[in-house]
């Protein structure tokens, strides 16, 4: 990684000498927020109320129950309650956030003010270094950690720059705010679908010296899982003909026409094991009554081991054509586009083909991620002036592995892919389902997959703010400053393929049984089965589907064989094109004014933010007439360079902002927002490289484009709130959001050459095949509108019982004018809140419920006809007795009725995705004083 640019420290140096040094002769501080000190949900709903209502600009906030106790163990299922917030899982677990129906990149979500590196990638499905994105992964931050996570959806000038939906800013706690605090909890956790159970231990201590002047705050938490998901897939849909299937389904006569068959249909029990330690603290010291020194740090270590144990039915490898001819159901599907290939070329909704390729892998992705974060910096306040100081830096790395024993089986296997079904079914003929378990049917294909892949995320920020009060004015303060931002990304592409022959002189494997040639899987193979109850339990329909399969044992492999004896046996292929190397410098300033009548009753501020970005992304060109294809070696596809090349990118932006709040009596409020905010492009969509994929028949292409401008939006907000008591509160908010230009991708079909090798029958054949080529580019955006209507309160005036129980509730409504260009906004949304608490019982019911939403638009991707997530509601539970002030204990349920994850195609409503991820019951005891 790259030091601090000479612009940069030019910036520290200015502003630390000249600006800085004018205010600490004059003053700063930070903003205090009045606080309640009221425990437990009550207490947590009431202050977060309470930040919503003090905020200049529109907000909405969680914060923690107690120190140390957060609503939920996740951050983000945490933060799904919040209006207008909607949020991503990776395996049914929640990774990333996006408000008012825009997608996850569009938030910019901020440790303490500052952007956390993340390196974090799946390596899962064997995925390029182009993974790596700008979205903060959730999962990284503890929820014991966090003291409060607030939502701003109107930002001023001040705000950084980078949320084209909104910012969320998660706060830790900090050591002069809480005194002399500690906490521990523990807790055991068990996951319904491995029925394995996992620890989470947590400690906190914060202590103050020096007569409160000096305050000392470390924190430490351990997270061990064991998830386990289920699912079923359509990757897509392949081209074939009629002459290759030998099946003349329209009866014309001739072996001639064109149809689509899936390209493959898997079934999976993905298995993980996560631990992830991580460590936070805080130092801070009033050098006397007007300057705090302070710095603070986090760390965190994301340890994965996961086993994908994948049942892939290659039918676009099927060689000897059809069994079964009446049972196919062959139709076109209306409204694809006329320029792509699949326009009126018939889709078969239903087949039965002989020798399919059946490969039951299991893909070990190992992976170790990183993170730490360190800042530091001085607080400024007197009666005229306040400021602050700060250095913050951010580093992120991850190296894993994503390694699969491949196998080629072959049998007789049909296929139902209809409308309406939430799965394709899978059908054995009796031939094949009498030896669909056994191990020799294997034929080791290679060991392949990602290898020592690397990736890193390193971000460096200098930032100055100052504010000088103003009396006798309608102009209460002055706000000025700035930032200078060093980002560094990069991610290499390492694959390693150990050949079936070669592989087998060093992990002792035996002459195949069922061909001439190759070697069999014994003694890696195992039957695959869930650890607890049935494959695909929550599935009723009536596809059927192998509940067990074979498949290769890659971990075994991999204890037996020593990573240096493989790498001797195959080789490393450095896949130059798929590199992302890229550097960004930052620089923004920004001018506030806050403002206030004389009593209050109207208050905001207005201002602008000016950012300057520079991008330099380095990668190659690739010599696209010596694409090689390792058919049996996991599919890998081999482009070799051309030549290196680097591309420059600088663009500038006005940032205008304005807030205003009227208060119209002691309960009411009105507020308006005007802004125009901005999104950068992702690192791969701006890195000049070029990456292939697919399978026979469904080939893709996706190349870079450095040129890419910023995302914009410009945004119109009003708010009306009311606030009866500390208790109630209900607000009503309008938005409208007019994405001024977009990041679009554009496709086009191209022919290129390519050689498939066959290692374990050493042929090659050279062959043209249409590749579906993808590129970003800058094009008109969209427009968002919509209203959302909150709610809360704690029945405390009830008699009875009825005085302990509260509720929340919100609701949004989100219309896209283009939802197939602008994806992820789903129509309706709300989360409904039940709530119950005295002195020594708190227990909380709450439902989270989002609608379908586009996730691929039209007409351009899964084939022309698009994907659609569809809708998903979520029950969760807690309940806790306290024994005491210090000792309580608390049972937790995620995802109660088990609700499932699918999509579908948008066209012809056919099933692409099933997730089944199970539910999850935590309790623990939790000790603090």
């Amino acid at each position: 990684m790259n030091k601090l640019s000479p612009i940069a420290g030019a910036i520290a140096v200015a502003i630390t000498s000249g600006v800085f040094g004018a205010a600490s002769a004059a003053a700063q501080e930070n903003e205090d927020v009045e606080v309640i000190q009221v425990k437990g949900i009550r207490g947590s709903l009431a202050s977060a109320m309470q930040e919503k209502r003090e905020s200049t600009t529109i907000v909405d906030a969680i914060t923690s129950e107690d120190v140390g106790k957060f609503p939920s163990e996740n951050v983000a299922e945490a933060a799904q309650r919040i209006t207008g917030v909607q949020i991503t899982r990776t395996r049914g677990e929640g990774t990333g956030a996006s408000i008012r129906g825009m997608p996850v990149n569009f938030t910019r979500v901020q440790l303490n003010g500052n952007t956390l590196a993340n390196a974090a990638v799946d390596l899962r499905g064997g995925g390029a270094g182009g993974a790596i994105n700008r979205n903060f992964d959730f999962r990284l931050l503890p929820s014991e950690f966090v003291r409060t996570l607030e939502v701003e959806k109107s930002p001023s000038a001040s705000s950084k720059e980078g949320g084209l939906s909104g910012t969320i800013t998660v706060e830790t706690a900090r050591p002069l705010d809480l005194g002399s605090k500690y906490a521990f909890s523990a807790y055991g956790a068990v996951d319904s679908n491995s029925g394995k159970y996992s620890p989470r231990v947590s400690g906190l201590m914060s202590e103050t010296f020096l007569d409160g002047r000096l305050g000392v705050l470390l924190t430490a938490a351990y997270t061990h899982s064991q998830p386990e998901t289920h699912a079923i897939n359509n990757t897509g849909w392949g081209r074939t003909t009629e002459e290759t299937l030998n099946f003349d389904y329209n009866g014309d006569g001739a072996l001639q026409d064109s149809l689509y068959i899936p390209s493959q249909i898997r079934t999976e029990v993905a298995r993980e094991d996560r631990k992830r330690t991580a460590l936070a603290g805080a130092v801070e010291f009033d050098l006397n009554d007007n300057i705090r020194l302070y710095t603070e740090g986090f760390y965190s270590k994301r340890e994965l081991e996961s086993r994908s144990l994948e049942n892939i039915h290659l039918f676009s490898n099927a060689p000897t054509g059809v069994f079964g001819t009446d049972d196919a159901q062959i139709q076109t599907i209306d409204g694809i586009d006329p320029s792509l290939p699949t326009y009126n070329v018939p889709f078969a909704l239903q087949l039965n083909l002989s020798d399919v390729d059946v490969r039951g892998n299991d893909r070990i992705n190992d992976s170790v991620a990183k993170t730490t974060f360190l800042k530091t910096g001085a607080e400024y306040r007197d009666d005229y002036w306040e400021g602050e100081f700060s250095i913050a830096h951010s580093k992120s790395e991850q190296l894993g592995d994503n390694l699969n024993l491949a196998q080629i089986q072959r049998f007789n296997v049909g296929y139902s892919c209809f409308a309406g079904q939430d799965i394709c079914g899978l059908n054995l003929s009796d031939e094949t389902a009498a030896r669909y378990l056994d191990p020799a049917q294997g034929i080791v294909a290679s060991l392949n997959g990602a290898f020592d892949r690397l990736t890193e995320d390193e971000v460096l920020d200098i930032q100055f703010d100052a504010s000088r009060f103003l009396d006798n004015s309608i102009i209460t303060k002055i706000g000025f400053g700035g930032v200078a931002t060093q980002h560094d990304v990069y991610a290499n592409a390492q694959f390693l393929v150990v050949p079936a022959a070669s592989l087998a002189g060093v992990a002792g494997l035996s002459p195949a049984t069922v061909q001439a040639s190759g070697f069999g899987i014994e003694p890696y193979a195992q039957v695959v089965y869930p650890g607890s109850g049935s494959f695909l339990d929550t599935y009723s329909g009536n596809m059927s589907f192998p509940a067990q399969y074979l498949a290769t044992d890659t971990r075994r492999l991999l204890n037996s064989v020593s990573r240096q004896d493989l790498v001797n046996a195959g080789f490393i292929i450095d896949s130059a094109s798929d590199v992302v190397d890229l550097e960004e410098d930052i620089f923004a300033l920004y001018v506030q004014a806050d403002f206030a009548s004389s009593d209050d009753d109207i208050s905001g501020n207005f201002g602008l933010r000016w950012v300057k970005t520079e991008s330099a992304a380095s990668g190659v060109s690739p010599d696209l007439t010596q694409i090689e294809v390792l058919r049996d070696q996991g599919g890998i596809i081999t482009v070799p360079p051309a030549g290196p090349v680097t591309v420059g990118n600088s663009y500038s932006e006005l940032l205008p902002s304005a807030n205003i709040k009227f208060r119209l009596s002691d309960e009411f409020e009105l507020r308006f927002a005007a802004s125009r905010t901005m999104a950068r492009p992702e690192f791969a969509d701006i890195t000049p490289s070029t990456a292939l994929s697919g399978t026979a028949g469904n080939y893709q292409m996706v190349t870079g484009n450095p040129a890419l401008n910023p995302y914009i939006a410009v945004n119109f907000d009003a708010t009306l709130e009311w606030y009866k008591d500390m208790d109630t509160t209900m607000t009503l908010a309008v938005f409208h959001k007019d994405l001024a230009t977009l990041v679009r991708p554009t496709n086009d079909i191209v022919y290129l050459p390519i050689t498939a090798i066959y290692s374990s029958t050493n042929t090659e054949i050279l062959s043209e095949e249409e590749f579906t080529r993808t590129r970003p580019d800058n094009q008109d955006g969209v427009t968002l509108k919509g209203f959302e209507v909150g709610y809360q309160q704690f029945f405390t005036e009830m008699p009875g019982i009825l005085s302990d129980i509260g509720v929340q509730a919100n609701y949004t409504y989100i219309n896209n004018s283009d939802p197939q260009v602008l994806t992820a906004a789903s129509k309706h949304n709300y989360n409904l809140g039940l709530f119950y608490e005295t002195d020594t019982i708190g227990a909380r019911l709450s439902y989270t419920w989002r609608d379908e939403f586009v996730s691929g638009g039209l007409p351009n991707t899964f084939n022309g006809l698009g994907t659609l997530i569809g809708a998903r509601g979520s029950l969760d539970a807690n309940l806790s007795y306290s024994f005491s002030e210090q000792l309580s204990v608390s049972f937790e349920a995620i995802n109660v009725t088990e609700e499932v994850d699918t999509a579908k195609t948008i066209l012809g409503d056919l099933p692409v995705d099933y997730f089944d991820s199970g539910r999850r019951l935590m309790v623990g005891v939790r000790y603090s004083y």
